[in-house]
């Protein structure tokens, strides 16, 4: 058994489906493009979903999702 395999996925299902066109036609309403953010709209909608919160370095790609748990997350910066 390959690594991947022994880790827990979250399933895609009609819910996740449903939370994701939610997501998309609010981006749509306030005249977001939800087409460049498709796959962070996926994370976003499992994580809702499942009732996770989401750990990003990215917190501008998921920031304004209503029901949404976000945690911004940053690397210690190096030292020289």
């Amino acid at each position: 058994m390959i690594r991947i395999e022994r880790k827990p996925l979250l399933p895609i299902n009609a819910g996740t489906a449903h939370i994701f066109g939610s997501l998309a036609a609010l981006l749509l309403a306030r005249g977001s493009q939800p087409r460049r953010r498709v796959q962070d709209l996926w994370i976003a909608s499992q994580a809702i979903q499942n009732g996770f919160a989401l750990l990003t370095r990215n917190h501008a790609d998921f920031a304004g999702l209503p029901g949404l748990d976000l945690i911004p997350y940053s690397l210690p910066s190096p030292r020289i």
